[in-house]
């Protein structure tokens, strides 16, 4: 169970408000046959997210259902394989007060005139619309290092969102890619690496980087780790963080 609240620049503008839940679990393990057997995970997860956006002019609700499958593909005592297959469906719907809203068309020279006409042919709120993805990831691992790479796809149905009632106006693909890597280095170093890589209707986005790990103590409960990771031209994140048991 997850949740998440942000309030970006807090004040009298606050511009984005944004919180979610989500909540994911194991199903079915005994009463499909074969996953439980064959080491195979069956799961399920949904999400609710709301976002508010210029002062609650714009108002966002979206709700997601996934299901997952990971399957087991070969298992020796220093050797593991996995496959995971993933589809989700995402059911959004958005709100424009246009009340409070100015135009070009409505400026006087002096300011803003809402009683004039806004100069759009078309203003609706948009329909709610549902989305469809999917996703692939496979994984290798031993008892010192885990592999996963991974590649995923949203808006496979490509639906319709507008607030100016245009046929055109559909959310495009969104393609995604993605690698983790883990390994000891020794007994109390660990190291790790990850890089993402989004693509939509001609925007990227990527973001790469790595950590080291370090056990700490003699029963090995707590570790420390410092990495950095390079997100896409704009900007570099550095990282700490502690970690102790579970």
């Amino acid at each position: 169970l997850i949740s998440n609240f942000r309030d970006q620049w807090i004040g009298p503008a606050s511009p984005y408000v944004t919180g979610t839940v989500s909540y994911d679990t194991k199903i079915f393990q005994n009463k499909v046959p074969n996953v439980e057997t064959q080491g195979n995970t069956m799961g399920i997860g949904g999400m609710l997210m709301f976002d508010r956006a210029m002062s609650g002019v714009v108002k966002s609700t979206y709700a997601s259902l996934n299901l997952s499958y990971n399957i087991k593909l070969s298992e020796t005592d220093y050797y593991k394989e996995r496959l995971g297959i993933g589809f989700g469906a995402i059911y959004g719907a958005r709100n424009m007060d246009f009340s409070r809203v100015d135009f070009e068309e409505q400026f006087t020279g002096h300011g803003f005139n809402r009683n004039l006409p806004t100069g759009e042919s078309a203003l609706s709120n948009m329909k709610p619309y549902v989305s469809a993805s999917a996703g692939l990831t496979y994984s290798a691992s031993t008892e010192k290092t885990n592999f996963d790479v991974g590649v995923a796809a949203f808006h496979l149905n490509k639906p319709r969102q507008t607030f100016l009632k245009d046929e055109k106006e559909f959310l495009p693909i969104r393609k995604v890619a993605h690698a983790n890597f883990e390994t000891f280095v020794n007994e109390r170093s660990v190291f790790i690496t990850n890089a993402i890589y989004q693509y939509q209707k001609g925007a990227s986005y990527f973001s790469v980087g790595g950590a080291m790990g370090y056990y700490m103590g003699n029963n090995l409960e707590s570790m420390v780790t410092a990495g950095l990771w390079y997100w896409s031209d704009n900007a570099v994140i550095p990282y700490v963080s502690l970690t102790h048991k579970d």
